[in-house]
């Protein structure tokens, strides 16, 4: 049961993950869960459907350990849509993206324990942008460098910030030239330290918006305006997908591609005021409550400048909504449940190779005890 009483909301998805042209194998993830029927959405044709609660959308993009990246960024998908078709259905999106953040602790602690658990896997972690439609607005919650934008008016808006250093370094305002020295490393990862602290993007939507979800692979090589082009009608949603990932790859294809693509409508949602009603996203700080709550700027933009030696003060109180920050690991403590993290469940060459290391141990003691064996009966002639 759900408490929506707001008209149906009318949504069209469709995603797509590429290996690109450079790596072995793919270390991106996304994962489409109908949060009205609490199944995982197929994803060989678009998803179309009037629903109360718009799909949940998850991009993860893996990395470290002995090839890990493959099984922290699904680890980390399936276990934020396990906790999130959990929940209660809610029309205040406030409430939807404390429930967001506490499905995104709980998959970095998985994540982190099975890091724990099996050696090959050590450092292993992942990135991540999870959202989805709440009443009128759109909540997303972010861990590293995936983004989230919004195409509206022709115009495409980045809603999510950056956790990386180049970002930190621009919040606090370095110029141009100085943050792209310093690189673009993030800032932190899902499953990396005990603890993470998600940054929180809360959006009013309208009539006709477009929805991208992406790994880094896209956005790291495909600029914004050409984003805005082939996300734009006349292509469809899933030609839009389709455009989005060519274009990544023929723009070198480095990195793995993922691409979540969404065109909502529907009577819940009004239409553009006007050419200037474009995307504002407000970051949500749920260390508070009421209008406080909702800020121009992150909390932990603050933190994030103290931990690496910037002066807070250097932050400016609003930071554009193109504008960077980062996110520092939480020194809240949270209790979660003891979660089972069978390997088995997550395929990729990580899980590969620890089984043949499985193999290989039991191939040792076979050869032990053969050769062992030889040299008794030899010495015993």
């Amino acid at each position: 049961m759900n408490d929506f009483k707001a008209p149906p909301l009318d949504i069209v998805v469709a995603a797509a993950t590429d290996i690109g042209t450079v790596r072995d194998h793919n270390e991106d993830y996304f994962l489409l869960g109908n949060l009205d029927a609490g199944d995982v959405l197929e994803t060989q044709e678009p998803y179309t459907a009037t629903v109360d609660r718009g799909p949940l959308f998850v991009v993860c993009d893996g990395m470290g350990g002995v090839e890990g990246g493959e099984v922290a960024s699904e680890l980390a998908a399936k276990s934020i849509w396990r906790e999130m078709r959990g929940t209660p259905g809610t029309r205040d999106p406030e409430v939807f993206a404390r429930l967001l953040r506490r499905a995104t602790r709980v998959a970095n602690h998985d994540v982190h324990a099975m890091a724990k658990k099996e050696p090959g896997l050590k450092g292993m972690g992942t990135t991540v942008s999870a959202a989805a439609v709440v009443a009128d607005r759109l909540v997303i919650a972010t861990v590293g460098d995936s983004r989230a934008y919004v195409l509206r008016n022709g115009e495409i808006i980045q809603v999510t910030r950056d956790q990386s250093l180049s970002s930190a370094l621009l919040a606090a305002g370095a110029d141009e030239d100085s943050a792209e020295k310093a690189g673009s490393a993030i800032l932190q990862a899902l499953g990396v330290g005990d603890d993470v602290e998600p940054s929180l993007s809360i959006v009013d939507l309208r009539r006709g918006d477009r929805i991208l979800l992406c790994s880094d692979g896209l956005h790291g090589l495909v600029s914004d305006p050409a984003i805005r082009i082939l996300m734009s009608e006349p292509h469809t949603v899933p030609a839009a997908v389709s455009l989005l990932v060519t274009a990544a790859r023929a723009a070198g294809g480095s990195d793995n591609i993922t691409a979540i693509v969404a065109h909502v409508g529907g009577e819940r949602l009004g239409p553009p005021a006007g050419d200037d009603d474009l995307p504002k996203f407000r970051e949500f700080d749920p260390q508070k409550e009421g209008a406080p709550a909702l800020t121009s700027t992150s909390y932990v933009a603050r933190r994030l400048a103290a931990r690496i030696g910037l002066p807070t003060s250097s932050i400016p109180p609003s930071i554009p909504v193109t504008g960077q920050h980062a996110v520092l690991r939480s020194r809240v403590g949270m209790r979660v449940p003891t979660t089972a993290l069978p390997i088995e469940d997550v395929d990729g060459p990580a899980r590969k190779r620890l089984q043949i290391g499985q193999v290989a141990w039991w191939w040792y003691v076979l050869a032990g005890i053969v050769l062992s064996a030889i040299a008794w009966i030899a010495g015993g002639r």
